[in-house]
């Protein structure tokens, strides 16, 4: 494995383990320790969009509160636990891939991470049986979309991984790194992270 020298640092990123070849491209290669033993995810290098594509190291926790929120994709998946999600249909895939070790690492879920508005209708009784609306409310919420990954990462939470990495685009890994990064992290560009 060629190891990373850039100013990517194990105190920035503690997972990312460096950079190696893996399916005909040059990828980030990171490391999770779970209760099955260490697995291997990478984020590779690709022919376009690299600068605009991030990745940020999620505390499992923080991560999995976000993805609870109401306007996040696959509640009926997030509302899980560690009990229930073994049953998911698909769960055996990351069971079987995530074994494979260093020799074929397992892709980044891919996530991105917004603030949604939502109304919130403001209503006061009038003669004691009758509500009438006063005002609606613009609430902003986060919330969290899987384009890619949601099995993966039942499966690193079903089996206590603290941490792990996940990409986004460039413009929602701020966000996603204030509500659910690992403290003291920062997310990094896919163009920084894999030199060319």
């Amino acid at each position: 494995m060629t190891r990373y020298t850039n100013s990517i640092s194990k105190q920035t990123m503690r997972t990312f383990i460096g950079v190696q070849q893996v399916h005909h491209f040059q990828a980030a290669v990171f490391q999770i320790p779970t209760s099955r033993g260490e697995v291997f995810m990478y984020e590779e290098l690709s022919s376009y969009m690299n600068s605009e594509r991030a990745v940020v190291e999620v505390d499992a926790e923080k991560f999995l509160n976000l993805w609870r929120q109401p306007f996040s994709s696959h509640p009926e998946v997030a509302n899980g636990t560690p009990q229930t999600w073994p049953n998911d249909s698909k769960f055996h895939w990351p069971d079987e891939h995530f074994m494979e070790g260093l020799k074929n690492p397992v892709p980044l879920a891919q996530v991105s991470c917004r603030m949604v508005a939502r109304q919130n209708p403001l209503s006061q009784r009038k003669f004691g049986l009758f509500k009438s609306l006063e005002s609606i409310e613009t609430i902003q919420s986060p919330s969290v979309h899987f384009t890619d990954g949601v099995t993966r990462t039942i499966w690193l939470l079903t089996f206590g991984a603290e941490r792990f990495p996940v990409e986004c685009p460039v413009e929602d890994a701020p966000l996603l790194q204030k509500l659910a990064g690992v403290s003291g992290g920062s997310f990094t560009p896919v163009d920084q992270l894999v030199p060319l």
